[in-house]
């Protein structure tokens, strides 16, 4: 008889954040409203993926996936040269969906309780 193994509960990859600001850089900085403290479990190394709706107007990076390069507060640097991209704004009255920052691939896997990190972790070195 075989019996299911119990596995104790983890959080899967960081939520999304809200991005609140997008510098025209090399490299991108990206200024992102925390959601309960969750830009702390950003980490160097990961993969992330832009959401950019066109009223924030800067549609270039809508849809790229970048490395994290750093993480300080509530600012995340992205290997993405972005000084030619057009200027970040933040539209006033209801927007559909906020622009926003989330993981991407499979290099953000599992939430560490003891440390309160997501170590990073990949499969083949892909990202995928």
């Amino acid at each position: 008889m075989s019996v299911n193994q119990y596995l104790p509960p983890v959080v899967s990859i960081p939520s999304a954040l809200e991005i609140t600001n997008i510098t025209r850089a090399n490299p991108m900085v990206v200024t992102a409203t925390p959601n309960s403290d969750q830009s702390n479990t950003y980490q160097v190394n990961q993969l992330v993926k832009l959401f950019i709706p066109n009223p924030y107007r800067m549609i270039q990076a809508n849809g790229l996936q970048a490395q994290i390069l750093s993480v300080s507060g509530d600012q995340i640097t992205l290997a993405i040269d972005s000084s030619n991209f057009d200027d970040f704004v933040v539209p006033t009255g209801n927007v559909e969906q906020p622009a926003s920052l989330s993981p991407s691939g499979s290099r953000n896997l599992e939430f560490n309780n003891t440390t309160a990190r997501v170590p990073f972790q990949s499969l083949n070195n892909r990202g995928n």
